[in-house]
């Protein structure tokens, strides 16, 4: 995979400490990362990025006036979004649901440095115009945090870029180290790079239910529960996923909420 040398960055935050810190931290565990100039609020951010086109911008949700959501739909560059933020539940679900980097504030230096190497993986894919479809990845974020409530889509990050998926047309996940397997309508599968717990909390509100330690299902999927040689969903392509027994009272709980 090509992989691009440097990352040239712009840092917006209301806070002037802020961005004075985020900036050190880059310069001294981030060397691949040059921040071209900073700014303090969305508009003048706006200008910069629109004029300048960054690479990556290392953008503070949190800003009086216009907030960082906001500033996305003042763009005519889209460049990559590292969302620095201490924001609330659904923002941070819809976030990670769209596969838009983002760092917790106090920043941690080893996040940022993993958030670097990935950055720099994926302007790879920009720059050979693989799969070029991060502005359509950043829309659908900014239109979830626009009509908050349950997450809908969830956007897979695989080894091609970007996929934007319906959760409705997601059966299954099946986890195994740090990848996860997503199962989905019309036999397809979608492998990607993270940990099948990293999307337990994002799925949870959305109908989908953790059944064992290696698999997530959706509900609206499960056909049934079989008590027979243990106990196991029947997905609705026929598939059979074991359920722990720990897990198997409060599935049958959940599962009174969507099978009649």
């Amino acid at each position: 995979m090509p992989i691009n040398n440097y990352l040239n960055a712009i840092i917006v935050d209301d806070e002037v400490n802020a961005i004075t810190n985020l900036k050190k931290l880059l310069g001294i565990y981030c060397t691949s990362t040059r921040v071209i100039d900073s700014a303090t609020g969305a508009e003048s951010a706006a200008i910069l990025i629109n004029s300048m086109k960054p690479d990556v911008v290392f953008l503070d949700i949190a800003m009086p006036k216009k907030n960082g959501f906001e500033l996305l739909n003042m763009l005519t560059f889209m460049p990559l979004i590292v969302f620095v933020t201490a924001h609330e539940k659904y923002a941070l679900n819809a976030i990670k649901a769209s596969a838009v980097d983002f760092l917790l504030k106090p920043v941690d230096v080893t996040e940022l440095k993993k958030v670097e190497e990935k950055l720099l993986h994926i302007q790879g894919f920009r720059k050979n115009n693989l799969n070029e479809s991060y502005p359509a990845v950043v829309g659908n974020l900014v239109t979830m945090l626009s009509n908050p409530g349950v997450i809908k889509k969830i956007t897979l990050a695989d080894a091609h870029g970007y996929n934007i998926v319906d959760l409705e047309d997601v059966l299954y996940l099946e986890g195994d180290d740090n990848y996860t397997s997503f199962y989905l309508n019309k036999h397809k599968k979608v492998v990607v790079t993270k940990t099948l717990k990293e999307y337990e909390s994002v799925l949870s509100d959305a109908g989908f239910f953790r059944i064992h330690k290696s698999s997530i299902i959706n509900l609206h999927h499960l056909k049934k529960v079989s008590k027979e040689d243990g106990i196991n969903a029947i997905m609705s392509d026929e598939h059979v996923l074991p359920v722990s027994r720990r897990r198997a009272s409060e599935l049958m709980d959940r599962v009174k909420q969507f099978i009649t």
